[in-house]
């Protein structure tokens, strides 16, 4: 068991168990936990010296627990280490969590027999069923219904299909829970040990109650404390959907209050599919989902070690004349002599490819 001091925190002391391969690993310095909603988790852990690295293998597994007077800590990992780096110094590897199992997976036939209106929610459950994976507790379902033109069908590793199903699993809602109509976002991620899980992110609804409240003179913030961010990267307030089976079948929703106030952000969708309506509901979603720009905001601060994917947060900024609750979409925890957090809520931030796609 390695003991990594605390400053400040809940407590003096912060306990971590590491295993590679069921072995205990006693010799850790530091360890950052990376997270982001809709993928894997990161850790990367620091050993002092080179000799421990003897003991690692890539594909190894490993088993991190935290102990914080809690039975179940949301930071217990279950992974594989995918990257070594040893130094005389200060040697280091790399896990990620069971989600690359996901990514890395035999190549699978999705047939349509066995996708076509089937709830998206499930398929995606039954396609993480798979290896270590614990999927028990999802259950729920969506009520969102596979149809052709999602591109489900075909040969693909289970992330990609995952990934696919994803890509269409947004509720719209319009009822007395909201102030107007909304479209949430389902996410998923495996936020604890091995168990994954999806969700629903709902941040406007009325009944929604925020886990804390963070300001700019929030007394355990550090560093720059809250950043704020807004842009336009992927705003779509004009959205086009047109048939590839017919290019003269195309629906255009606009929202005309946000083009008022941002301009005109169009963008062009094609879709497999020769139904009018289904081009009309997808154009409407777009809108619905990006009409706003994309706002984010990263909170470095301590004692945010329990806040995890999921979670809700208010941030009040006058400088900005913002208060508003956010969802928190990426996380990480950085344990050495001391522990802090950097928080980001709000929309997961695009990655170069991304971004680049976001523009075409």
């Amino acid at each position: 068991m390695s003991t990594l001091e605390r400053n400040n925190l809940f407590s003096d002391i912060i306990d971590i168990e590491c295993f590679v391969d069921n072995i205990p690993f006693p010799f850790i310095t530091g360890i950052d936990f990376d997270h982001k909603v809709d993928a894997a988790r990161v850790v990367k852990v620091f050993v002092g010296g080179i000799e421990s690295t003897s003991l690692l293998r890539i594909g190894s597994n490993i088993t991190i627990k935290v102990g914080t007077n809690e039975t179940n800590h949301n930071l217990d990992f279950q992974g594989i280490i995918t990257e070594i780096n040893p130094s005389y110094n200060e040697s280091s590897f790399t896990a990620f969590d069971l989600v690359t199992q996901l990514q890395s997976s035999e190549i699978v036939e999705y047939k349509r027999n066995d996708v076509i209106g089937e709830d998206l929610y499930m398929l995606a459950s039954n396609a993480c069923n798979y290896k270590d994976i614990d999927t028990s507790e999802l259950v729920e379902g969506s009520g969102i219904l596979a149809t052709d033109d999602m591109d489900l069908t075909g040969l693909m590793t289970r992330r990609n299909f995952i990934d696919k199903c994803f890509r269409y699993l947004v509720d719209v809602r319009d009822d007395n829970f909201h102030k107007s109509v909304v479209a949430l976002q389902w996410r998923y991620a495996i936020r604890r040990n091995n168990i994954m899980d999806f969700w629903l992110e709902d941040p406007t609804n009325l009944t929604t109650k925020p886990l804390m409240t963070v300001s700019d003179d929030s007394n355990f913030l550090i560093g720059a404390g809250v950043v704020a961010n807004i842009n336009s990267s992927t705003m779509v307030n004009s959205a086009t959907y047109q048939s590839s089976k017919d290019s003269s079948l195309f629906v255009t929703v606009t929202d005309d209050d946000s083009v008022a106030r941002h301009g005109v952000y169009g963008k062009l969708f094609k879709l497999s599919t020769s139904r009018r309506d289904r081009l009309e509901e997808l154009a409407y979603q777009t809108v619905l989902l990006h009409k706003e720009p994309t706002l984010t905001y990263n909170i470095v601060m301590n004692g945010g070690e329990h806040i995890t994917l999921g979670d809700y947060i208010e941030v009040s900024v006058p400088t900005l004349g913002k208060k508003e609750i956010l969802p928190v979409v990426a996380v990480k925890h950085t344990f050495t002599d001391s522990v802090s957090s950097t928080i980001t809520l709000g929309n997961p931030s695009l990655s170069i490819a991304q971004l680049i796609a976001s523009q075409e």
